[in-house]
């Protein structure tokens, strides 16, 4: 592979600049709910879920008015995945639990920027499989994509079945991954939830879970599509141990969300490519020598979400706007570095950044205040429930189509192509076009229409909006009604 990530990155620029879309910048999980930096209106979007995968933007700027908002909402997954529990209801609070870690394969097409279908992620609670033939664990990085079994359907990056083998360990071991990064220049950074025994080129290691590991490129057999498709056993090299990874976070000079300066990191709880670094020469062991990126990371002790980087032995990571994080003895970090409110003037966020990927991407993502409503016995009158969308278009026209019920259900989609490059890809077959609904600072709203008595059905909601001469589709929203 001759094409770095460079030139899709390029590529994806090239379109961005021609299209308007936005980034480059970080797709971005959150160990606890927490609120948008810029309120979202007052809309339910201001609410980031840890199940859910937000978009925080500095390409557009002001910097000023820097805000993480709802990229993927878990509206948009239970669309995507179906009735997985076999519970035949689309929605599902505890789908995944938490999205703990994020990555980008590589794009076969730079027409497309990154969407929901298209970024890999790894969940802390096995995704059903009432729908899938396949299990989305939390030793999995994967997606939810539409195969010729239908919707609904697991596709990998990295199953947990190879991370073992490179691991050294039974196939069948339980593992959690916290953490990934990924380059065919290099190969795959990890880390895992717990700390376990593992056989590495260098002997028996213990993998402590504030570890960094290392698939090297040349362990890995890829896909077409440059998904891993095998690795060789015992192949994975720990390239940070905790102790390494600790001393790096007391170099970094940071704080906690009380303005506690950090001296290691218990877990590693996110990774990336810093591709501003100069990268290093690793050598694990005698006779290994590894040349690696510089990686941006975060950790479990780093409440006020704050981002680091192994670049000068540990150090903030920072961006076009700010520092990732505040120093030492200048007070709390407090989370508007990646796009949260703080708790207060004097505490910062509770949370951690729990998954980070850098991407180009757009963010057009719709959801309904109340996702479940019951029509017995007297139906529901119009407006029992708002939906709210972030739109980059100016004015919103409202599709409306009936789902499957019943247990495993899912709904069909299509591809959109030509239209939506930015956005959703799909789209799914309309019964009907309900509305319209301008967009006022980045966010609309519009209201549900009246349902009659005992009118059990399932409603999938999608928006479509002109972006720069060009038709986008939002993510989709099932209104389950009892």
């Amino acid at each position: 592979m001759t094409t770095t990530r460079h030139a899709f990155l390029f590529a994806h620029a090239a379109l961005a600049v021609t299209l308007a879309a936005q980034g480059p910048d970080f797709l971005i999980t959150y160990s606890q709910p927490e609120t948008t930096l810029s309120g979202s209106n007052g809309t339910s979007m201001q609410t980031l879920l840890p199940d859910e995968i937000s978009h925080l933007e500095y390409s557009n700027g002001p910097c000023a008015s820097l805000s993480a908002e709802k990229w993927s909402p878990r509206a948009c997954f239970h669309a995507m995945a179906g009735d997985e529990n076999s519970n035949a209801m689309y929605w599902n609070p505890t789908l995944f639990g938490s999205i703990d870690a994020l990555v980008e394969g590589m794009s076969m097409t730079p027409i497309a920027g990154s969407n929901p279908r298209t970024v890999f992620f790894s969940p802390s609670v096995a995704m059903g499989n009432g729908v899938s033939t396949l299990p989305l664990r939390p030793g999995d990085v994967g997606r939810i994509v539409r195969t010729t079994s239908g919707d609904g359907q697991v596709e990998y990056f990295l199953r947990q079945e190879d991370t073992n083998m490179a691991l050294g360990l039974p196939s069948t071991t339980p593992i959690d991954v916290d953490a990934i990064a990924f380059s065919p220049n290099y190969g795959v950074f990890l880390s895992l939830d717990q700390d376990i025994l593992v056989n590495t080129p260098c002997g028996p290691t213990m993998l402590q879970d504030g570890a960094i590991f290392m698939i090297p490129n040349w362990a890995i057999t890829y896909t077409w599509d440059f998904r891993i498709a095998s690795v060789l056993p015992n192949s994975a090299f720990v390239i940070y141990t905790e102790a390494q990874v600790d001393a790096m976070v007391a170099n970094a000079q940071v704080t906690d969300r009380f303005g506690v300066c950090l001296t290691n990191a218990v877990d590693v709880e996110a990774l990336e490519i810093d591709w501003m670094g100069p990268g290093q020469t690793i050598v694990p062991c005698a006779g290994a020598v590894l040349w690696a990126p510089d990686l941006i990371f975060s950790v479990e002790t780093g409440t006020g979400a704050s981002v680091l980087t192994t670049q000068f032995g540990g150090s903030i990571h920072g961006n076009t706007c700010t520092l990732m994080g505040t120093g030492c003895g200048s007070g709390p970090t407090f989370g508007p570095q990646t796009g949260i409110r703080s708790t207060s003037s004097s505490v910062g966020a509770p949370s951690y950044v729990n998954g980070l990927c850098s991407t180009w991407t757009l963010r057009y993502s719709l959801q309904a205040r109340t996702p479940v409503l019951n029509s017995s016995p007297s139906g529901l009158a119009a407006g029992a429930t708002l939906f709210d969308i972030n739109s980059p278009a100016p004015l919103n026209f409202i599709f409306v189509t009936f789902v499957p019920s019943g247990v495993n259900a899912v709904p069909t989609s299509f591809p959109g192509f030509p239209f939506s490059l930015l956005g959703f890809p799909d789209y799914y077959p309309t019964n009907f076009f309900y509305m319209f609904s301008a967009t006022a600072g980045g966010t609309s709203t519009f209201p549900s229409f009246a349902i009659p008595p005992n009118f059990p059905v399932k409603l999938l909601f999608q928006s479509v909006g002109v972006v720069n001469s060009m038709i986008e589709f939002s993510t989709p929203a099932i209104l389950d009604i009892l």
